[in-house]
């Protein structure tokens, strides 16, 4: 994954919209993060981090912090993200919640987060945590594990070196989760805490229930509790109860004889209370039997007197038949006359209606009259509509025609500001031309100079000279040298050269603006410096360059004034065009102003393009608003059509209305005319003038044949009334009399039986006839025996209820106990063996080292860092050193993740607290890229082409920082890219590409890419 392009607005300290096109940083090696401190060089990372899981790379940094303080109220905080992931482009954009400025309004509103992710095919993604969740599936890395392999923060790794076991595991257990194992040694500490709380409950709870034993010999029970023998309280509770067990059978036994002796008595009792009760039962039936019988009679004999006049009801039945069938003719009567009125109404009704059709109908009329008049005044409305939209179409064509010759002059006045600075461009690179030739011709010339002075320092009296052969030389030529400011000329031999002063400064001639190769300052020369070849080609090539330069230039100036002469042209012709049709003062104005020339030509063609346009702008104004005054008319004319339309329907349906109205009053009349006929008619065959006789005679009859029946019912209820009492006395009596027999004979045979067995169970032992005791005797005398028997059972269930209770009571503790004694027994044995383990998993076995389970887990990560670690300190220390895991020095503690570090120089061995600051710099930053590597392994293999490195550069010298910079360039191996977070000058002189970060006099920061 490697971003290529970066976009921050309103961000951490970057208060407005910034890009950065990572793409230009390349797509491996490493580069410089810097700036000045507090600027906003870790918050780089930090966007990044945002922009692909919706957080920062630090906890501290929530989403909602991270909108810009110096921000504008209106502005928006987002992060936008272009990133390769197997060649493959990806682009996010996400915002946190944070409160920006109203569109609308006043007062402040809430943004919610949200995220885009736009995918290679174009497919699109939104929602904050939607597209985290792609981010990490397509990515193979959460947040946490993202920062920790692409970020190495500063400070973060110093406690790794430095640190305890104690330490060391902290870290451990955040990177590489090893939570669950530290749970694992809570969980047997505190299983093994619980199985010694279970043992010593059970050992209480069988106090307890030993202190719950109920025991006659209370002295013997608590000498054996007393003893704490387990064995001996429980045999002893055995034996107790089974001393209960056998007194309580013998307390059932007797208890079973009284309740059957009981038992037997309450039987008798029963019956005899029975027996008494039907003796005096009986006695009350033979009183109401009396009572009843004159009553009866007297019923009988009313019923019978009644029960003789049914002739005379017979009569009454048909006279109230026949008055009812005369009042079915009065019920008639009175439909036919309710009939009558209806019609009567209906009638009147009908002629109001037809009244009010033919008013409305007359004012539809008018009102039709008048929509046709103003009809009348519209006929022409869709005409001139249809004229004033063509109107504006040709006068919105002529805005159009005029807009684009603006456009035009437009056009031609930015193209002739073009030309303006490729003419400037030229002048530059002519000037610079110049004085690169300058410069090659001196150099030249001195050049030669030299040469001459050369060949005369080898002439000889008397020998030729190899220029021209004399034999004389009266006047050698001296050496030349650059500045010497001497001029010797050539004497009769020939071989002099004119020494001309070279300048030992060149003219400074900068680049200017387009031109293809920048001039420098010529290098100064010392004083009597001779000129070699190599200057010469060098400022020859200079020259060259330059007058290439210079020829480009004057061809692309060249090639932008005819394309401006063209365009002048062009617009020559379109104003030829244009003018045509125009008034003849109009066509002269132009044409003067293009007898002055171009400029006063363009000139005046753009003032009449501004009037035009005002013109144009004034007439379509004026024009709309016509069009909008004819619209209405139009819509006006369409809601009369349609009045219109509805006026003429209204008008038909009164006509109709009326037309309806009088034949329906017609109709009306007619049938109330047949109804009085037979009214008439009816009243004639009525027997009563009026309704009321009839009727009156009627409930008349009604009421007497009422008051027959209500007698005859009454008399036949109280005979059946007095019927059935007299026939339920007479068997209730017989009843009770032979229940009363029967417990007599019952008696008599008990009596016989107890006199055979001399019992004592019943309360008489004579039989006779005479001395028979009443139901009543029977009852007393039993009840006084039975309460005897009450008081004996009582006290043998007391007694019972006090053994059953000891018994259920030491049972249940007897079993308890013995059940508590197998789970005190199972619990120590569990305890033993889960206290030895936790003992172990903590690290507090006696005798061993005090390492965790955790820990032991951890040495394996530690081991595989330290060894990753190490492939990059070595290099770092020159080979110096190379760290180990060792157990702490002093013991105290846990143990198992300390850290030593190997003197390869001395063979020394000695703790890694010992290094040098700039030293333990290297060995952190070995650890921290260990580490990385370790959990990158940890995610699967995942390679990421990015990674960032903050902080901590500045406490090495020299040596040590090409080293640490060199082990950060082999990271880079690949298509790796990674960045340095620091402030540290001389990073600065290494690192060429650079991404700086500075901080706004007027608030916030501005980051640039400088390569």
């Amino acid at each position: 994954m490697r971003p290529t392009k970066l976009t921050i607005s309103a961000f951490g300290p970057y208060a407005g919209e910034m890009t950065l096109e990572l793409e230009r940083l390349g797509d491996r090696g490493i580069y410089l993060i810097t700036g000045d401190t507090g600027a906003g060089k870790t918050t780089i990372f930090d966007a990044i981090t945002f922009a692909l899981y919706g957080n920062a790379s630090g906890e501290n940094r929530k989403p909602r912090m991270l909108r810009s303080k110096y921000a504008l109220a209106e502005a928006r905080t987002f992060v936008e993200m272009e990133f390769v992931y197997n060649g493959k482009t990806y682009r996010l954009r996400r915002n946190p919640e944070y409160l920006r400025a109203k569109q609308r309004g006043e007062g402040e509103t809430k943004e919610r987060p949200d995220a885009l992710l736009e995918l290679p095919d174009g497919n699109v993604i939104t929602g904050d945590r939607t597209v985290t969740a792609r981010v990490e599936e397509l990515v193979g890395l959460n947040r946490e594990q993202f920062s920790q392999i692409a970020m190495l923060a500063q400070g973060s790794f110093s406690r790794l070196l430095s640190g305890r076991t104690e330490d060391r595991g902290a870290i451990f257990r955040e990177i590489f989760r090893t939570r669950p194992y530290q749970k694992f040694q809570e969980r047997l500490k505190d299983k093994a805490k619980g199985l010694y709380g279970a043992y010593a409950d059970s050992v209480k709870s069988i106090g307890q229930y030993a202190g719950g034993v109920m025991a006659e010999d209370g002295e013997r029970w608590r000498a054996a509790v007393e003893s704490k023998d387990l064995e001996a309280m429980l045999d002893l509770l055995e034996e107790m109860i089974r001393e209960d067990e056998s007194g309580a059978a013998g307390l059932e036994q007797d208890l079973k004889a009284v309740r059957e002796r009981s038992g037997l008595l309450g039987q008798r009792l029963g019956e005899a209370r029975s027996a008494a009760k039907a003796q005096e039962d009986a006695q009350r039936a033979e009183q109401e039997l009396r009572e009843n019988r004159p009553l009866f009679e007297e019923a009988k004999a009313v019923f019978e007197r009644e029960k003789g006049r049914a002739g005379e009801r017979e009569q009454l039945i048909g006279e109230i038949s026949r008055a009812q069938e005369n009042l079915k003719a009065y019920d008639e009567h009175d439909r036919l006359a309710a009939d009558s009125r209806a019609c009567q109404a209906e009638a009147k009704g009908m002629e109001t209606v037809e009244a009010a059709a033919g008013n409305e109908a007359e004012t539809l009329g008018l009102k039709l009259q008048e929509l046709q008049e103003e009809l009348d005044r519209l006929q022409t409305v869709g005409e001139e509509l249809v004229a004033a939209r063509n109107a504006a179409e040709r006068l919105g064509q002529n805005q159009q025609r005029i807009a684009a010759h603006a456009r035009e002059l437009s056009e031609y006045r930015a193209e002739e500001r073009k030309l303006a600075a490729a003419q400037r461009e030229y002048q530059a690179a002519d000037q610079a031309r110049r004085a690169r030739e300058g410069e090659y011709q001196e150099l030249y010339q001195v050049f030669l100079d030299s040469q001459a002075g050369i060949l005369a320092a080898g002439l000889k009296p008397g020998q030729p000279c190899p220029v021209c052969g004399s034999l004389e030389h009266p006047a050698p030529a001296g050496r030349a040298a650059a500045g010497d400011g001497t001029e010797e000329r050539p004497g009769a031999c020939g071989a002099g050269a004119a020494v001309h002063e070279a300048r030992g400064d060149g003219a400074a001639v900068h680049e200017a603006p387009g031109a293809g190769t920048a001039i420098h300052e010529a290098p100064s020369r010392p004083s009597h410096t001779p000129v070699t070849k190599e200057q010469v080609d060098a400022a020859s090539r200079r020259a060259k360059e330059a007058s290439d330069a210079a020829a480009k230039l004057s061809l692309r100036a060249g090639g932008v004034k005819g394309s401006l002469d063209q365009r002048f042209e062009r617009i020559k012709e379109q104003v030829e065009a244009e003018i045509g049709g125009w008034k003849e003062s109009w066509q002269e104005r132009i044409r003067g102003a293009q007898a002055k020339g171009r400029e006063a030509f363009l000139e005046e063609w753009k003032l009449v393009l501004e009037q035009l346009d005002g013109v144009l702008r004034r007439q379509a104004e004026a024009g709309e608003q016509t069009i909008r005054g004819l619209e209405e008319q139009a819509k006006r004319r369409g809601q009369l059509e349609a009045q219109k339309k509805k006026a003429v329907q209204d008008l038909e349906n009164c006509r109709e209305r009326r037309q309806e109205a009088g034949k329906a009053r017609l109709r009306a009349e007619t049938r109330r005319t047949e109804l009085e006929r037979q009214i008439a008619e009816l009243k004639k065959r009525l027997p009563h003038g009026e309704r009321a006789a009839a009727e009156a005679e009627l409930t008349e009859h009604r009421r007497r044949l009422l008051a027959m029946e209500q007698a005859l019912n009454a008399a036949e209820k109280r005979l059946n009334e007095y019927s059935g009492r007299v026939s339920a006395a007479e068997a209730r009596a017989q009843a009770l009399n032979r229940q009363l027999e029967a417990f007599y004979r019952q008696q008599e045979e008990r009596c016989v039986i107890c006199a055979a067995t001399q019992g004592s169970l019943s309360p008489m032992q004579d039989s006779s006839p005479e001395a028979q005791l009443s139901p009543s005797d029977w009852v007393r005398q039993l009840e006084a025996e039975l309460a005897g028997t009450g008081e004996i059972l009582e006290r043998l269930e007391a007694g019972r209820n006090r053994l059953h209770h000891r018994l259920e009571t030491n049972r249940l503790a007897r079993d308890n106990m013995v059940r508590q004694q197998a789970a005190m027994e199972a619990a120590r044995q569990q305890w033993t063996w889960v206290k030895a383990m936790a003992d172990t998993a903590a690290g507090e076995v006696n005798g061993k080292d005090k390492i965790t389970f955790e820990t032991y887990v951890q040495m394996a990560y530690f081991e595989r860092i330290i060894a990753r670690a190490n492939a990059r300190f070595m290099v770092m220390s020159g080979g110096q050193y190379e760290l180990k895991r060792c157990m702490e020095e002093d013991g105290r503690g846990k143990n198992g993740l300390g850290l030593s570090v190997i003197d390869h120089y001395n063979g020394s061995e000695r703790s890694a607290r010992t290094l040098s600051g700039g030293e333990s710099f290297q060995a952190s930053l070995s650890l921290a890229l260990g580490l990385s590597d370790e959990i990158q392994s940890q995610a699967g293999g995942i390679r990421l082409d990015t990674m960032f490195v903050d902080e901590g550069f500045g406490s090495l010298d020299g040596e040590s920082l090409n080293l640490a910079v060199k082990a950060l360039a082999g990271l880079a191996e690949g298509n790796r890219l990674v960045g340095i977070i620091s402030h540290v000058p001389e990073l600065k002189e290494r690192i060429e590409k650079q991404i700086v970060v500075t901080k706004e006099k007027s608030g916030g920061s501005r980051a640039e890419i400088d390569i």
